[in-house]
């Protein structure tokens, strides 16, 4: 039987983390499913879906104090289930952009128009960079997520052109077939 497991780490970034990952899990036959990673200021760090034999789980579960140590992350680990055994309702993937000038509040603004109308956030990122011909520091958000059949795209696109208007973000949002 197969089992699935998500880690999430967190420490301080240098080189060759990823690599002591890997190759713990590699060491005891868990596979990477899917993973992100990424440096935020001076931290690493990384969420990643495995999976593995229930013994090697178990042992991998067993003997992360030893990844722990050699990497200095701090890591979390939770059972969870199968990617193809997640229950989902019908619903039309959408790719959602958002880009401003940067302050607080932006990925409220957002996500709290999809959770009104029952919108699972399947996948977000967000960046602030600086740009190089005026200085200004723009943030861009990248989201994507489950339409359910019961919301009226017209509806949505109504609720993100009042928000573009009012706080001035030009937020972009279409159907994608994948990612």
């Amino acid at each position: 039987m197969r089992l699935y497991v998500v880690l999430s780490s967190m420490g301080q970034d240098r080189p060759g983390l990823v690599k002591e990952i890997a190759e713990f899990f590699t060491a005891r036959g868990i596979n990477i499913e899917r993973s992100r990673g990424c440096v935020l200021g001076n931290e690493f760090g990384m969420i990643i879906l495995t999976s593995g034999k229930a013994d090697d789980i178990e042992g991998f579960i067993g003997e992360l104090d030893s990844l722990r140590e050699k990497t200095g992350l701090d890591i979390n680990v939770h059972k969870t289930k199968a990617p193809s055994h997640r229950e989902v309702q019908p619903s039309i993937p959408y790719k959602l952009i958002a880009i401003t000038l940067d302050r607080p509040g932006i990925v409220h603004q957002i996500c709290k128009v999809l959770y009104a109308h029952g919108i699972n956030i399947d996948d977000i990122s967000t960046n602030v960079d600086n740009n190089p011909v005026t200085g200004a520091s723009i943030f861009e958000m990248t989201c994507y997520f489950s339409l359910p059949v019961k919301v009226k795209i017209a509806d949505l696109k109504t609720e993100f052109a009042s928000i573009s208007d009012e706080s001035n973000i030009d937020i972009r949002f279409d159907a994608v077939v994948s990612k």
